[in-house]
């Protein structure tokens, strides 16, 4: 059914033809947004697709005329650009363009370029087995935290390079021989749509080829499939999103509560990750706003608890469990549940559930679910007041829970970035990767995890770090940076003081 309402391709000129297309509610919309003069409410996505068709000089996807652009949540903006940016090829795709393309033909010629589309369908299974070898190496490495990631380094190795460049050729040439073929056939006017994307799709692996030094090359897999797809896009996202954003004549307003990533000093230093990251054109046509305070109540409504005598939760990883799992069954047991609790990991999320479950704890603990179910789970979370939710992924952002349901929030493990290749390149052009790169991707991270716990002027609750990277006693280098960053600074290491506070603020 999917297949059948989901809108792949639209364009006006496709579109136009459509006996549908005065009561289709899409194409309507895209109408209107074209044309409007009011306010328009969209994503970030598709205002950068907008952006860019409009630096190519083609139609806008939005009124061209617009005056100015306000980007919520802007701390999201270089990973949306770069998403527009990002070009996937995947085996099943390239599969499905062949065969598409060869239906385009009649049999008859068919039979002329079959040997071309079995030599390009051969090489596609060559290079994306190299891929799938290239994967399970790294799945097989000593990184725990690998089990459930979505990127994976790309490496020349085992004749990479040298089978893209064969499976670039033989699509190449298949496409040159489709497009002659139907050049010629004047009678049998078929669809050219899969042929024409078979030849974008040779063009672009050829570009690939030509510029991977300009490039940024990543696996990435999809569900449980063996074998990821190659990904890649410009290494100078900055330049694109300054192109796009701060140059020309609309006016850009950039919005969040976690542009910054630093508390204190010149403006420049507290929003510096920001600017590395999106060329905001600081003294020239742009102006930095002075940090503006929450207007919710944090000092008086909340408390920040945090553990100086825990395992490292790296170094000593399995300790770090069993010891973090005891000091959380203490907490919870002070809010009586009420908690959620985010991981950075898939892994620790599913053994701290585990350990959980062993416990018989008095309140029922629910775990983060994939798709549809994940609106069910948050509900049950909110109507069962002494639940405890686990989570990770998108629950450090991307979730509203106000009342009693939510007055704990709990930071297993701090969030730090999992190394992968957009992470390795940034810091691989930094002085100093940690305290420019991690620590202000963990930052920023870890403001948007806090953020989940205060949700209104009467919300109360307690935050608990697990995690003794942000002792007092031997500091870490980043100590000073994040404790000045977060916006409670209530804060104890003495679980007496979370009990009292509790019962004093929390239980009114």
């Amino acid at each position: 059914m999917w297949e059948k309402i989901n809108v792949v391709r639209f364009s006006r000129r496709e579109c136009i033809f459509c006996d549908q297309r005065g009561t289709c509610q899409y194409y309507l919309l895209r109408q209107e947004l074209q044309f409007t003069t009011g306010v328009i409410l969209c994503n970030q996505d598709l205002l950068t697709a907008h952006l860019f068709r409009l630096g190519r000089g083609q139609e806008g996807l939005l009124n061209s005329q617009t005056q100015l652009i306000v980007v919520d949540e802007a701390h999201n903006l270089e990973d949306k650009v770069r998403s527009a940016t990002t070009e996937r090829f995947g085996q099943r795709q390239i599969n499905s363009l062949i065969s598409s393309s060869l239906k385009t033909l009649r049999s008859e010629e068919q039979s002329y370029v079959q040997g071309q589309a079995d030599r390009a369908v051969r090489s596609a299974q060559q290079f994306y087995g190299n891929l799938a070898r290239q994967m399970k190496q790294q799945l097989d490495s000593t990184d725990r935290d690998l089990k459930y990631a979505e990127r994976f380094f790309f490496h020349d190795i085992w004749g990479a390079i040298e089978k893209l460049r064969v499976l670039s050729e033989d699509l190449s040439k298949l496409s040159d021989s489709i497009q002659v073929y139907a050049s010629m056939d004047f009678r049998h006017r078929s669809d050219t749509t899969a042929a024409d994307d078979l030849e974008a799709l040779a063009q672009s692996l050829s570009v690939l080829l030509a510029e991977q030094d300009k490039r940024l090359i990543w696996l990435e897999r999809r569900g449980t499939s063996p074998f990821p797809d190659l990904i890649c896009c410009p290494k100078n996202t900055r330049g694109t999103i300054r192109q796009l954003y701060f140059t020309g004549s609309v006016q850009s307003i950039m919005t969040s509560a976690t542009l910054t990533s630093a508390q204190g000093g010149r403006a420049e230093e507290q929003y510096a990750y920001f600017l590395q990251n999106t060329g905001f054109p600081v003294g020239e046509r742009g102006v930095l706003s002075e940090p503006k305070p929450s207007p919710f109540p944090y000092d008086e409504h909340a408390l920040i608890y945090y553990c100086q005598d825990l395992p490292h939760p790296t170094r000593e990883h399995e300790v770090f469990i069993e010891k973090g799992v005891d000091r959380l069954v203490q907490l919870l047991n002070i809010t009586h549940g009420k908690s959620l609790i985010l991981f950075t990991a898939k892994t620790d999320m599913e053994e701290v559930y585990s350990a959980l479950l062993k416990k018989a704890l008095p309140y029922k603990i629910l775990v983060q679910q994939d798709g549809s179910s994940q609106e069910r789970v948050l509900q049950e979370f909110r109507e069962d007041t002494d639940s405890v939710l686990l989570g990770t992924g998108s629950y450090w952002e991307g979730i509203s829970i106000e009342g009693k349901s939510l007055s704990h929030l709990v930071i297993f493990r701090l969030p730090f970035p999992v190394p992968d290749p957009i992470i390795e390149y940034k810091a691989s052009l930094a002085k100093d990767s940690l305290m420019e790169v991690r620590v202000p991707e963990m930052v920023i991270k870890l403001k948007q995890g806090i953020g989940r716990l205060i949700r209104n002027f009467t919300d109360t609750g307690i935050v608990s770090i697990i995690d003794s990277r942000l002792r007092d006693d031997a500091p870490e280098r980043y100590h000073d940076v994040v404790w000045n960053s977060l916006p409670i600074h209530n804060r104890t290491t003495n679980l007496q003081v979370v009990e009292d506070f509790y019962h004093r603020i929390c239980m009114k």
